[in-house]
């Protein structure tokens, strides 16, 4: 659920969100009124953009679950030290602490459009390598969570949560274009107060790992609900 929430804050993010009528367009290659027009083909390059960037996001869960088991020995201090560098993303994205090298954006564009549906799973890719201003900080305490599981399928598992709660609301916006866009322009303004969320979000979770709480609370809803997960 903390990654799946992760991915919905991503989405929502100041960075991320006013792209998406950018993005309609784009990976389509048609003007704005043409994709409302044409559904079946906006949803299918949008389900192989998500397919790109998840591509990418897994890969890294699985290099961070595997350097975890590397250093399984040092668990303990490795929560203490993860978590706290989940509270300092966390305290970054709400303005109260600064780190220069995460204000740089580093982005990859592309001056033409995709060549068909390989070329929309490529730029898929591309946000995933490279938009890390809008995924860095709640994508990097995702990776810090993949590298305290027990194994790799679970630190695969958590960057799959994390990539279908970004991809699932962008699906939905180009399944209902007219209606998607409407509602996110109302959501705009409300930018300021998502963003203060996800550091929130990050400072809890952070908090979590580093006191050991989140492995407890997970054990009491195994117990309560007597399923173990994947």
């Amino acid at each position: 659920m903390i990654a799946f929430t992760a991915g919905l804050l991503t989405f929502f993010s100041p960075c991320f969100l006013p792209l998406v009528p950018v993005y309609l367009v784009y990976i389509t290659g048609l003007s704005l009124e043409e994709v409302k027009k044409v559904r079946l083909l906006t949803v299918t390059h949008s389900l192989l953009f998500i397919l790109g960037f998840t591509v990418v996001f897994v890969a890294l869960g699985t290099t961070a679950s595997l350097l975890g088991q590397f250093l399984y020995d040092f668990g303990d201090v490795l929560k203490v030290i993860g978590g706290g560098l989940i509270i300092l993303l966390g305290l970054y994205l709400l303005g109260i602490i600064k780190f220069p090298f995460l204000d740089i954006e580093r982005k990859i564009t592309i001056s033409s459009k995709p060549a068909g549906l390989i070329g929309t799973f490529l730029v898929g890719i591309v946000f995933a390598l490279g938009w890390t201003p809008c995924v860095g900080p709640i994508l990097g305490g995702i990776l810090i969570l993949a590298s305290q599981t027990q194994t790799v399928n679970e630190g695969i598992l958590l960057l799959l949560l994390y990539s279908l709660g970004l991809g699932l609301p962008l699906f939905l916006a180009s399944l209902a274009v007219n209606y998607s866009l409407t509602l996110l322009k109302k959501i705009e303004q409300y930018l300021p107060i998502i963003h203060g969320i996800c550091g929130v979000f990050l400072v809890i979770v952070g908090m979590l790992l580093a006191t050991n709480l989140l492995q407890q609370i997970t054990f009491w809803i195994v117990y309560k609900t007597g399923y173990g997960g994947i």
